[in-house]
């Protein structure tokens, strides 16, 4: 177990309300790939997830929502603004992408340094660790910069391979006795329903946005390149 020295398990969280979690991480570190295995326990064809989804999973009786993002940064405003929604966050590294490691850790600490994760736990997936090449749990912690971590952030480090089902379980585990104990226990059934709604609207609306913008852009550009073809010919 590689956890940051006060990161003792808390009591578990014992509310039946789903507790969202926001899965994030470099593109194609296998954040779908967990959460698929996660809940069916195998790998179906998985296509990169585009714009926002979440997924219902059940760990030991706990339920989970969690939420995954495309890897697009048009989503990351949105997706900072949700922090005090969340009840914890999942950070996923490539363990054998040596070249991109920095860009990991770059995101990583935005997390980690961001007031708004309050007193809630991080657990770092270090994925694909059935690779040949893939760097350690401790070259990992050296190159993530783990020792750089407030002390008050609650994170844990665990090895694990998704393809091969490996260390999943005891991450997710650690995750849900670290969650603090919900304080407001009232409408549980209702406020995750309200909260899934209200977060999948605002990603939409925010593609809808950026995709109007792409057209009008578009639109533009177009028209200055027929103008510049009239005035050429």
């Amino acid at each position: 177990m590689s956890s940051s020295a006060n990161n003792q398990a808390t009591a578990g969280n014992t509310t039946n309300k789903s507790l969202s979690v926001l899965i994030t991480g470099p593109y194609e570190a296998g954040k779908k790939t967990i959460v698929h295995m996660a809940k069916h326990g195998k790998i179906s064809d998985i296509s990169p997830t585009i714009g926002v989804e979440f997924e219902k999973l059940s760990i030991n009786e706990t339920p989970l929502l969690v939420w995954s993002l495309g890897g697009r940064s048009r989503y990351r405003p949105i997706t900072m603004s949700y922090y005090r929604r969340m009840s914890a966050f999942i950070f996923v590294v490539d363990s054998n992408d040596h070249l991109s490691i920095g860009e990991a850790r770059e995101r990583l600490h935005q997390i980690v340094g961001d007031d708004r994760i309050e007193d809630k736990p991080i657990l770092i997936f270090a994925n694909k660790q059935d690779l040949p090449d893939a760097m350690s749990v401790d070259q990992l912690r050296d190159k993530l910069h783990l020792d750089k971590v407030d002390k008050k952030v609650k994170w844990h480090l665990q090895p694990a391979s998704a393809t091969q089902n490996q260390g999943l379980q005891e991450g997710f585990e650690w995750l849900i006795r670290s969650i603090p104990k919900q304080k407001n226990q009232t409408n549980p059934i209702v406020e995750t329903a309200n909260d899934a709604i209200t977060m999948k609207n605002d990603f939409i609306s925010l593609f809808n946005i950026t995709k109007f913008t792409a057209d009008i852009w578009r639109i533009i550009s177009s028209s200055f390149t027929l103008i510049g073809y009239i005035f050429k010919h």
